[in-house]
């Protein structure tokens, strides 16, 4: 997940100054130098939750309570971070740029409450409202670079919510789901989003009456996807992987790839991911996916059906960079803290002190948003350096590119 501290890098981007002042800097500073459970943190925070309710500028109020939420967000605070956000959304009632940001931080909130719902709903509007900033009728050519790779991102991240990959199903066909049956599951999804199951077994009738009335070939599959879609969002993840290899099961073609068959198989390897226990089974069922879109790629190319060819090649890349995040997480260096020193807290810095540090964004822009080329570079130096941290290895990396390319 994108960490909020990073978000916040991204507020300003169009200014590329932040509306803080000094004595907001200070007082985030002062967060970052705590421990995660340092009790002098909530002061702090009520101090910095004070000056921005006092405050007639939105921008610095804004800005000032989504740090809260970044903060509250990093020491399990979700409920009153989640509140510091949506303040913060109201004053970006009319910023776009802005808004999506807010709306990510949001979500992130929601999610730590198991508000799966809730929080996805805010994701894809963020991840929405970014592709038409992105888009050149709205921004300029530079700006419309810049949304790339936050965008890029967004899409890893969301590949990981089953959510998301529910959206994929009827990518190229209609629903297998007859009207009467369509009904029911209809009626399931109202229910799950107003949180309206008093239990699993509530929602197990209503799977059966979903069966009971399923004719259609892939029928009962879907009715199995979207049925283990439910029971993960109301929190049980066992029986949602359960339901969801029924689906794959029923989803089978008899020969070759469908396309449908591999979204629930993707769908389950995102459920899987959630228990330790079945990460080796996410993994593979992730990888095969990976393989299957490649197949339905190459028959779209076969029959000259560019926009679904470049579809699957798109969403390839994407599962592919998720799984790969997945089994090699990013190093965090911890020397001492109870908290990774690298989302600690930062106060942005000031319009006169700013000072550019090299980043993987950076490094992507200079391989011209070529990952794997940019991965390359960076294990190139890995090798070199095999103690240095990330951070250093994407120094090296850029460095390296400068020389080559001058």
């Amino acid at each position: 997940m994108i960490d909020p501290f990073k978000a916040l890098g991204w507020l300003n981007v169009a200014e590329d100054h932040s509306h803080l002042n000094n004595e907001d800097r200070q007082l985030i500073g002062a967060i970052g130098q705590l421990g995660l459970f340092d009790s002098r943190m909530e002061p702090i925070l009520e101090r910095l939750r004070e000056s921005a309710h006092s405050l007639d500028d939105p921008l610095r109020k804004a800005e000032i309570l989504l740090y809260c939420a970044a903060i509250g967000n990093s020491r399990g605070w979700c409920p009153p971070a989640a509140r510091d956000a949506s303040e913060a959304l109201i004053s970006y009632e009319k910023d776009d740029h802005r808004r999506a940001l807010a709306l990510w931080m949001l979500g992130i909130m929601q999610w730590g409450m198991l508000q799966n719902h809730e929080a996805y709903r805010n994701w894809a509007e963020a991840k929405r409202i970014f592709k038409q900033c992105q888009m050149p009728s709205q921004s300029a050519s530079q700006a419309e670079d810049w949304y790339k790779d936050p965008i890029w991102h967004m899409e890893v991240d969301l590949v990981e919510r089953p959510e998301e990959i529910s959206t994929w199903l009827n990518q190229f066909e209609r629903s297998s789901l007859r009207p009467l049956t369509e009904e029911v599951v209809n009626c399931a999804r109202e229910k799950i989003s107003q949180h309206a199951y008093q239990s699993i077994y509530v929602l197990m009738q209503d799977l059966q009456e979903a069966t009971r009335r399923s004719e259609r070939v892939f029928e009962r599959a879907e009715i199995y996807l979207e049925f283990g879609l439910a029971t993960y969002q109301m929190g049980n993840s066992h029986f949602a992987i359960e339901l969801l290899r029924k689906a794959v099961q029923n989803f089978y073609p008899g020969i070759g790839s469908y396309h449908k068959q591999v979204i629930a198989r993707c769908m389950l390897g995102a459920v899987e991911w959630l228990h330790k226990t079945s990460h080796n089974q996410a993994t593979a069922d992730w990888l095969q996916c990976i393989d299957e879109f490649e197949n339905l790629r190459g028959l779209a190319d076969r029959d000259n059906l560019q926009v679904k060819a470049e579809w699957y090649r798109e969403h390839c890349a994407i599962l592919r960079s998720a799984v790969l995040e997945r089994i090699e997480p990013p190093k965090q260096s911890n020397p001492g803290g109870d908290s990774p020193r690298e989302n600690a807290p930062k106060p942005p810095p000031s319009a006169s002190n700013s000072k550019k540090a090299y980043s993987y964004d950076d490094l992507l822009r200079r391989t011209g948003w070529d990952r794997a080329a940019a991965d390359r570079l960076i294990d190139y130096e890995r090798k070199k350096a095999p103690t240095a941290d990330r951070n250093e290895l994407i120094k090296r990396a850029i460095e390296r590119w400068i020389r080559d390319n001058q």
